[in-house]
């Protein structure tokens, strides 16, 4: 790589990741690499195999990666992850709203330190990872090899355009942690909408995606989440609202990646009409969400599901798939 070009050189972080694995700049792109794992899956997969692609960021990210990573080492035979798309915080040339979106809540070692997380994440399963620029030709053709069904993003900092929606013969979805379906909340900025309305509650959103940011229509939404404290006033610290909104993302995905798959194994493509979302969250969890934020809320953990998740599942929506048409 001799080119004076910023993204020909390779970033310092590349030393971070799993040995084995390799990173390359795509044609067109003004940042970021296409990483991959030291050995990816075998290349032949189960009939009707929901091939999912994930466009995720931040700690929201990295739990939409691990709950669709759960679901996948529970049912490989119905879901295959086969790339991750994701900001790159870092890099002095990515346009990816980073002073408008939660990544301003973090100094940059810690944004560093995130993504790193992601990577490592996805790179240990074997799953291909995209830092970059994604309207590009060398986007386009590797979105092309991947073959992806369907699309899920959650906390993703680019706007999809058509041709890449276009692509998804089973749809492409938005994660958003507000109330879109009463017009609540759209835009990188979630928190600061509450703060202008003066709210502390907020919901998980999932919704179909058009090329208009978080305007496509509302399929589903998760239970209440209380965001505020005990007296029902809004934390002064942003990332309270982060930290109560995280445990709400497993069972949204694993909901969504469930009625995916149902629908891939009808073997008709189509978009989802409806998912329901509070009956894939456990009563704890239910509890936890409506709870007034604890003292201590500043130790993260990224929930992995587990039983209880799993269990709240089923019986799966192929009927309500089906009847989508």
């Amino acid at each position: 790589m001799t080119s004076g070009h910023p993204n020909t050189v390779p970033p310092a972080w590349l030393a971070a990741l799993p040995a084995g694995c390799t990173a390359r700049p795509l044609e067109g792109a003004r940042w970021g690499q296409l990483l991959m794992p030291p050995a990816l899956p075998p290349s032949a997969a189960p009939q009707g195999q929901l091939r999912l692609v994930l466009f995720a960021s931040f700690w929201i990210g990295q739990a939409t990666l691990q709950a669709a990573l759960a679901y996948q080492r529970r049912f490989p035979e119905r879901l295959r992850i086969v790339g991750l798309v994701t900001d790159d915080p870092v890099s002095p040339q990515a346009r990816i709203s980073l002073r408008k979106r939660a990544w301003s809540i973090m100094p940059p070692a810690e944004r560093l330190q995130v993504k790193l997380g992601l990577l490592r994440t996805a790179l240990a399963a074997g799953i291909p990872v995209y830092t970059g620029e994604i309207k590009t030709p060398g986007f386009r053709q590797a979105l092309g090899q991947w073959r992806p069904d369907a699309l899920v993003t959650c906390g993703f900092g680019q706007v999809l355009d058509r041709p890449i929606l276009d692509a998804l013969p089973y749809g492409a979805y938005n994660c958003h942690p507000t109330d879109l379906a009463n017009g609540h909340g759209a835009g990188p900025s979630p928190w600061d909408d509450m703060v202008t309305r003066g709210v502390f509650h907020t919901v998980w959103s999932v919704h179909r995606m058009i090329e208009q940011v978080d305007a496509g229509p509302v399929i589903g939404q998760s239970p209440p989440i209380h965001v505020g404290d005990a007296s029902g006033r809004l934390i002064a610290d942003a990332r309270c609202f982060f930290y109560k909104v995280v445990p709400g993302v497993a069972p949204m995905i694993l909901r969504l990646v469930d009625s995916l798959a149902a629908r891939r194994g009808t073997g008709r493509p189509g978009l989802l009409q409806a998912i329901d979302i509070p009956g894939a969250v456990s009563p704890a969890l239910r509890a936890r969400l409506a709870a007034p934020v604890a003292i201590g809320w500043q130790d993260l953990t990224i929930p992995v599901p587990g039983e209880a998740d799993f269990a709240a599942l089923h019986p799966p929506m192929v009927e309500d798939m089906a009847a989508a048409g």
